[in-house]
């Protein structure tokens, strides 16, 4: 099961449950602020808020807020209720490691699997500008091939974006190899997200997410799956060509449709015992999920002692 399918839709949602209302907007940035939005909305707040010793702001109480901040002060004076926000004693760095092999340039669905990605990944970047903590991106190949470090800089946010936006996916995953550069990279404690399809080999990626773990981050592994990728159609004769190899496979569909999506099913659900077992987040979507429910998911279930 995904992450979009684990968490209920509030009525709320009903107009952006459409995956291609953000996917369709080719400025990513605009895109980013209308997942954001949405997902905010959907809760009423942001998560993402500290309650560190530096009190920021009052806002009007929502359904949902903890009622150990309301301030009883300003009920008594205006008969509402509100509650209390505060500044994170300590800055967080949030780490966006985007896969960025010719594998994630699959296109079945909406989208392409790293464009899907990449707007999860500016949203999220969204987010911590919002709370004055820092962001950071990476694209992954054999090694990290292109970046920008965690910054809360004027500016970084664009800058972000402008390297999402001019990245093509293209070459060989290659994990194991890439693993001491990613390890330097991300050397301040923090909130690692890795986005990928996962295909390398389940070793080198478990010891990739194990290792970040390790290093004290909370780290969260997103994989982009594009719909065929999970079940065929039902009909046709097909010629699967790997993306990173140039190897083809031709095959019946009816033939192997039952098996092959038992087979990616156990895949998935191993992935994610296996990521669960040793301590780290899991998110599993199809590029034909909105964003908007997938954020919110994060949202809901990002662990604050990262900070």
């Amino acid at each position: 099961m995904t992450a979009a399918t684990q968490d209920p839709a509030p009525a709320a949602w009903d107009k952006l449950e459409d995956p291609a209302l953000f996917l369709a907007i080719e400025d990513l940035e605009l895109a980013a602020h209308g997942i954001v939005e949405g997902a905010l909305h959907g809760l009423h707040r942001s998560p993402f808020r500290g309650h560190g010793a530096e009190f920021d702001s009052h806002r009007e109480y929502q359904p949902g807020d903890d009622l150990r901040y309301l301030d009883w002060n300003l009920f008594a004076r205006h008969g509402r209720y509100f509650t209390k926000q505060f500044r994170a004693e300590t800055n967080l760095n949030l780490y966006l490691l985007l896969d960025a092999t010719a594998s994630m340039g699959t296109s079945r669905g909406p989208a392409t699997k790293f464009r899907y990605a990449a707007r999860a990944a500016a949203a999220l970047a969204l987010l911590t500008r919002r709370t004055h903590d820092s962001a950071g991106v990476f694209l992954l190949r054999s090694s990290v091939v292109e970046g920008l470090p965690p910054s809360a800089r004027r500016g970084q946010f664009q800058d972000l974006v402008a390297l999402l936006e001019s990245a093509t996916p293209s070459g060989a995953a290659d994990l194991g190899t890439a693993m001491d550069a990613i390890l330097d990279t991300c050397r301040r404690r923090g909130i690692v997200v890795v986005f990928s399809d996962f295909f390398d080999t389940e070793e080198s990626l478990m010891r990739l997410l194990r290792a970040l773990r390790q290093q004290g981050h909370e780290v969260i592994a997103f994989q982009t799956l594009d719909p065929w990728e999970c079940a065929l159609p039902e009909t046709g004769d097909f010629e699967f060509a790997d993306l990173e190899t140039g190897q083809t496979l031709k095959t019946s569909a009816p033939e192997i449709r039952d098996s092959y999506a038992r087979a990616v099913a156990a895949w998935r659900e191993d992935l994610r015992r296996q990521c669960e077992a040793a301590g780290i987040g899991w998110i599993s979507a199809m590029t034909t999920e909105p964003l908007v429910k997938i954020i919110a998911h994060y949202l809901l279930h990002a662990r604050p002692s990262a900070r």
